[in-house]
């Protein structure tokens, strides 16, 4: 049975239930992933209804649903087992814990946002200064990519794995990492928009991935035991320490790179099939 504990993080010896996981939530996630949909749902319903202009105010269906499946997606990677999992035996589930907050969680939050949430940001001089900065296409890829990089050294991985507090700030700024790096070609917003050439997003998506790649291939291609804290914990499903790290590097790899390219794909088939039904529309008119 599903359990709420009272417990931050994870403490005492490694569960030994079901699938290897105590099956209970930590409460700071659960708390967080209902109030942010709670206050969406108010925010987007009933509070904007409340106040003149409602209609100028819009939320698609669309984006009520990307938004609550940010927050079942974040609720899964970070519940139980996958949080058990990467806690107390496996790093190939943490790697998949970032797989899922970067390249899920946070285009699905940037998709579900209407633009008018942000609009009281955008009319303040100091934030929406720092944000237009934060968004620039070469200082968002940096920003993300050094978050990315610090947070995959050894002393850092490890220390989110013995503190409260930096785990917290690990996923948390891995979040804003992925929102960094998706803003240039998902942006919606017109105060801080996206890269407005196809071609170029796809250039820019591609030059992410060579970095985190290598820090993917490096973890892969390692010495078993990069990060000292799995190398003293119990193995679990017959997964070896090497293979466990094998795998958690290719996820990040290979994983992380086949979405990239994912995204490249479909950005530049949309753009050639929109110039390709340009150019059909202009034969006519330029032949008459």
């Amino acid at each position: 049975m599903i359990d709420i504990t009272i417990s931050l993080l994870h403490t005492g010896p490694p569960p030994t239930g079901w699938l290897h996981s105590d099956w209970r939530f930590q409460p700071a996630v659960l708390l967080s992933t209902f109030l942010a949909a709670a206050a969406y749902i108010l925010v987007t319903g009933p509070i904007n209804r409340r106040f003149p202009g409602s209609e100028h105010r819009p939320v698609t269906s669309r984006q009520r649903v990307y938004f609550l499946l940010a927050c079942l997606v974040y609720l899964i990677a970070l519940g139980p087992p996958i949080d058990d999992w990467s806690g107390f035996y496996l790093m190939s589930a943490h790697m998949l814990q970032h797989l899922l907050i970067m390249m899920v969680v946070a285009p699905l939050l940037i998709l579900g946002i209407p633009a008018w949430m942000l609009a009281p940001l955008a009319r303040n001089r100091y934030t929406n200064t720092v944000i237009s900065i934060l968004t620039r296409p070469l200082i968002a890829g940096a920003v993300s990519l050094f978050i990315v990089i610090l947070w995959h050294l050894p002393g850092a991985y490890d220390r989110s794995l013995t503190s409260d507090p930096v785990h917290i700030a690990q996923h948390a700024s891995l979040l804003a990492a992925g929102v960094l790096m998706l803003w240039p070609v998902l942006s919606p917003f017109p105060w801080w928009p996206k890269i407005q050439y196809p071609p170029l997003q796809c250039l820019y998506l591609f030059l992410y991935m060579l970095p985190s790649g290598i820090v993917g291939a490096f973890i892969t291609l390692a010495a078993p035991g990069v990060y000292p804290f799995y190398k003293t914990v119990p193995r679990i499903f017959g997964i070896s320490l090497e293979v466990d790290q094998q795998v958690a590097g290719l996820m990040m790899w290979v994983g992380q790179s086949t979405i990239l390219l994912l995204w490249i794909t479909y950005i530049f088939l949309s753009w050639a099939g929109r110039e390709e039904a340009a150019d059909r529309e202009a034969r006519p008119a330029e032949s008459t």
